[in-house]
């Protein structure tokens, strides 16, 4: 089995560098590539890693496209299976051996690490899904099991063909935030599954660009309009999206009152792709298999069932 490695990169050649040097000491006896997808660095990234690393392929895009440039990658990978990070990880020895017993399943859309920081504190394990007052909350459980988790970000593999077929990441949510939640939700109720095998571990340095390029003001906007535009374009249930609906002036209340200011501006932001969302719905409701209900209590049992057997 090849497996295809995808890394994203924006200025920040050592920081690759480093990622690429980690990764190819943490895994042993299996066939992999690696794809390093660039998105218009100006730091000389790309001769600098070809002259580092020759055998592997550089995707160049020209201009920062963010996570949806991995959608370029994947297309270029050779692999049935595409492992998605960011380059400011470092790897523990044998994290793939971990994943690799799971892949026979043919219902597996993906297949996420657990993530800790430097510090080794939890930054992202089994993502516990909960409708509530018209809004979907996510919250980290951290499992020591192998277990069922509403989406997984750039530290997972991903079925190559399955990936695809769901045209990956969707641009309207540029530039970040959600475009994972969305792609794994959507696998979610084509009745593919994604799950996170807690003993892969992928340590996360938070060297991202987000950061860098934009203020702290402009990200939380972007965030909070995102997560709108999830909603909006994913929950077809109709009793899900009227309890939403009707609940909007209370979410929108309780974030003026919570000094949460940016979800006014943001909830104006996404109004701006209601056509766009009214399309996009059509075409899941056609091929969606499981109902929002259904795919949000299957994790939310899940993840309880495995809470419950380790204590």
């Amino acid at each position: 089995m090849l497996i295809s490695f995808v890394i994203l990169n924006y200025n920040g050649k050592e920081l690759t560098e480093r990622c690429i040097d980690s990764l190819t000491r943490s895994i042993s006896e299996v066939d992999y590539e690696i794809i390093v997808v660039d998105n218009g660095s100006s730091d000389g990234s790309v001769e600098y890693l070809k002259n580092k690393f020759p055998s592997i392929k550089i995707v160049e895009e020209g201009y920062n496209k963010f996570i949806t440039a991995y959608n370029d990658g994947v297309k270029e990978a050779k692999g049935e299976w595409v492992f998605l990070l960011n380059n400011d990880m470092l790897f523990e020895k044998g994290f793939l051996d971990y994943i690799l017993p799971h892949l026979t399943d043919e219902d597996i859309f993906a297949i996420g690490s657990k993530m800790l920081n430097p510090e080794r504190q939890v930054e992202k394990n089994a993502n516990y899904p909960d409708f509530k007052c018209g809004y979907l909350w996510i919250k980290t459980k951290d499992v020591s099991s192998f277990s069922p988790t509403i989406y997984i970000g750039c530290h997972g593999i991903f079925n190559k063909k399955k990936f695809l077929e769901l045209s990956g990441f969707d641009p309207m949510y540029s530039p970040f935030y959600s475009e994972d939640l969305d792609l794994c939700y959507r696998a979610w109720k084509r009745g593919w599954k994604v799950y996170v095998e807690p003993k892969s571990v992928i340590i996360h340095y938070h060297m991202a660009t987000i950061g860098k390029l934009f203020n702290r003001k402009y990200v939380l906007r972007v965030a909070a309009r995102n997560h709108f535009l999830f909603i909006w374009k994913n929950f077809t249930s109709k009793r899900l999206f009227i309890q939403h609906i009707l609940c909007l002036p209370l979410i929108l209340l309780g974030a003026f009152f919570l000094k949460k200011w940016y979800y006014i501006p943001a909830f104006f932001d996404a109004m701006r792709y209601i056509s766009e969302i009214k399309s996009s719905r059509k075409s899941l409701v056609v091929s969606e298999r499981i109902s929002d209900s259904e795919v949000i209590n299957f994790i939310k049992k899940g993840i309880e069932s495995v809470l419950y057997a380790e204590r």
